[in-house]
This record gives structure tokens, C-alpha cells and sequence, in this order.
């Protein structure tokens, strides 16, 4: 899918996103607090509604082009039974959370400007004609999932993919190699099916070395484009010939790298952070699905400085319909991203707003429209309460 514009509301918090126009690239800048993470958090609520949800005091209106190339708009609303019963819900079993979900007061799904959807408190009418009594606490595009107009959109929604600092929650799941790789390796035997699999990244790189070595070497040539000291990687049990390590290290596949004038492989024990956040970006834009939309939250994390430039011009360069939108506060990243793709946000209450660079006046030079960034009232005092 490609998101084209989004306008969210949390009215239990009186938080309030503006209108914002979103670009095959777009850079969230602005200082810490503003609310650029919380813009990357509302696209995520919407994939969480349209997968059934029941989110309180939302209200939503986005935009977007499904990957059959149609033109969506799908807004609504849940009612607001106030920011405490968010803290009631916590404390309360199943069942009883079940009762105090919040309703959908309303919800409009367009398709090429045609109204398909249109629903109230009384009920759905799906193409002008009135369906069979539904849950009233999910959206129709998770209850009418098996529809011909709106599987398309489920399915959409699911290529809303969220990375808040993949160095960090990839070293935590070191020890989560699938141990179904062996019969995914079966199912998963080409890069489409790779690609389009619902898989984690760690276990689809596994697949691709199984299945698909010489895609997995176009990865590994990437890979060694910035770090050139590296000589190969592979994806395979580590070696124990005296066998002390436990049977999982000798049996699990794990990533491991072989480093100039080093003479044993270097595991993902081992590996620095930001070599393996910069190994996973690379994967996952080289396999993730077409039509994804990649969401990255403080790009900059666990990357030294000679990954940075490299990874910015691969979501640059790419040719695969893939979608970004970022936050970044390091200057290296802003400078490598064209004006045109930057988005200043700032806040005043509760109230977002996201502003093309461009309607500041910034110069064209990318020095000067760091440095013109770094001075903006817009940018430095970004929230006005």
C-alpha cells in the first residue's frame, strides 16, 4: 500500500494530528516530545483497528493506494468512554474487558470516491444494502475481511511494518531461531514466497541462505560495501568440535560473519549492534513484500556513521514500491534527505502539525538547510503549550 494522507485523533488524551501528506520518503524532524513517534503509533493503531481492535477515543482519516492501485479513504470513529477506563482495563478479566470495549460510533470506507461502506450505530450498510447484525466493536475492514473489496485492504494493512531499534530487539531474541525452520524451508522456497511470507526477518535471511544462496549474497555483497573488513556471512549452527557448547548452539542456525585476517567466524554473540541493526535493515528491505510501508523511529540508533549514509541511499534508491517514514533527529541523516522529503513537526497543546520544510523557506544547499533547520523557531522551540 502507499499512504497518501492521514488525519488521527486520540480524544480520550485530546491529542490531535493535522492533515499530513506522506511522500514515498518522508522525514519526521523535530525536537524530542513533539510528537513524531506518535505520528509512527497512530499509523500503527490503524493496522491494529483494521486487524479488529477496539481502540477507545479514536477518530481517523486516511488515505491511501492499495497495491491493485485502487484509491481508498477509510475514516471513523470509536466512542470516548475517557482516558480512565484505558487504566480500568488493565485490571479487569477477559470477559469483563470484553463488556467495556469501546463501540464504533461510526465508520465510511470510500474506493475510488465511491461510497462502499457507510455505518452507524444502527448498523452497516455495505453497498447499500443493510448486512447481518456485527460486532459493533470492529472495524469493517476486519469483519468483512473475506469480502472481494476489502480483503485486498486487510491484507494492505499487514504491510505496515514498525522498526523502533532493531540492533537492540534483535540481540534481545538472539535465542528465537525458529525451530520450524526445517519445514518452513519446504514451504518457502523462493524469494517471492519469502518475500510475501508472514515470517520474522530473522527467519526469512534463514530461508533465503537455505533456499536462495545467491539472493542471499547479493544481501551479503551489500553488507560488505560498508563494512569491507567483512569477508562473508553465513546462517549455520555454530562449529563445536569438542561439543561443550549446549546441543541448541550446535544444532539451531545462527548468523555468524568471517572477518579479513580473522581466522574463526565471528557469531551473532559477538557482532556488534550496529552491524547487525545495518544487517537487518538491509534485509528487511531487500525482503520485505511489495507495497510494504516501513515505519523506522530514531533511524539514526545503534548505526555508526559510515552505515548511515549507505542504508539512507538504499531507501533512496529503492525500486520496489516500498514506502518510508522515519523520524531522525542526527544531522548526517537529515543531510543525506532531500528538503522535499522532510516533514517539521510541531506541537501546541495537544495539536500536531506536520510542515512541508519548504513552506519555511530553507535553502536548497543541504549545509545551509541543516544549519537554517537548527535555528528555526519552528525546530528548536517545536512545542508551544
Amino acid at each position: 500500500m502507499y499512504i497518501k494522507s492521514m488525519i488521527y485523533e486520540d480524544q480520550s488524551t485530546d491529542w490531535k494530528l493535522e492533515l499530513i501528506e506522506f511522500k514515498p520518503l518522508t522525514l519526521l524532524v523535530g525536537v524530542s516530545g513533539v510528537g513524531k513517534t506518535q505520528i509512527l503509533k497512530a499509523l500503527l493503531n490503524l493496522k491494529r483497528i483494521s486487524r479488529g481492535s477496539s481502540l477507545n477515543g479514536l477518530k481517523w482519516d486516511i488515505e491511501f493506494k492499495s497495491s491493485t492501485g485502487l484509491d481508498y479513504k477509510w475514516c471513523g470513529a470509536f466512542e470516548n468512554k475517557g482516558f480512565i477506563s484505558e487504566i480500568i482495563s488493565e485490571f479487569v478479566d477477559d470477559e469483563e474487558d470484553e463488556k467495556n470495549k469501546p463501540y464504533i460510533d461510526n465508520e465510511q470506507l470510500f474506493i475510488d470516491g465511491d461510497l462502499i461502506v457507510d455505518r452507524n450505530r444502527e448498523g452497516i450498510l455495505f453497498n447499500d444494502s443493510k448486512t447481518v447484525k456485527l460486532s459493533q466493536q470492529e472495524s469493517v475492514i476486519s469483519l468483512l475481511k473475506e469480502e472481494e473489496q476489502i480483503k485486498d485492504i486487510h491484507e494492505d494493512f499487514k504491510k505496515i511494518l514498525f522498526d523502533n531499534n532493531a540492533g537492540d530487539s534483535f540481540r534481545l531474541n538472539r535465542f528465537s531461531f525458529d525451530n520450524e525452520i526445517e519445514s518452513k524451508s519446504k514451504k518457502y522456497t523462493n524469494l517471492q514466497a519469502i518475500r510475501n511470507s508472514d515470517e520474522h526477518i530473522k527467519t526469512k535471511i534463514c530461508l533465503l541462505y537455505i533456499n536462495q544462496k545467491k539472493s542471499f549474497n547479493e544481501i551479503v555483497d551489500y553488507f560488505i560495501d560498508i563494512f569491507p573488513h567483512v569477508k562473508d556471512i553465513k546462517i549455520e549452527p555454530i562449529s563445536d568440535d569438542n561439543k561443550k557448547l549446549p546441543f541448541y548452539f550446535r544444532e539451531s542456525p545462527f548468523i555468524q560473519i568471517k572477518e579479513k585476517d580473522v581466522s574463526n567466524w565471528i557469531d551473532e554473540f559477538k557482532i556488534s549492534s550496529g552491524m547487525l541493526r545495518t544487517l537487518m535493515h538491509i534485509a528487511e528491505l531487500y525482503l520485505c513484500a511489495d507495497d510494504t510501508v516501513i515505519l523506522i523511529d530514531e533511524f539514526e540508533n545503534s548505526l555508526g556513521i559510515n552505515c548511515i549514509n549507505q542504508v539512507t541511499r538504499s531507501m533512496l534508491a529503492s525500486e520496489r514500491n516500498l514506502q518510508f517514514i522515519i523520524t531522525s533527529h542526527h544531522p548526517y541523516i537529515i543531510n543525506d534527505i532531500g528538503l522535499s522529503h522532510w516533514k517539521i513537526v510541531t506541537r501546541k497543546g495537544g495539536i500536531v502539525t506536520a510542515i512541508d520544510a519548504e513552506k519555511f523557506g530553507i535553502g536548497k544547499s543541504k549545509h545551509q538547510a541543516f544549519t537554517q533547520l537548527a535555528n528555526l523557531t519552528a525546530y528548536s522551540e517545536g512545542i508551544d503549550s
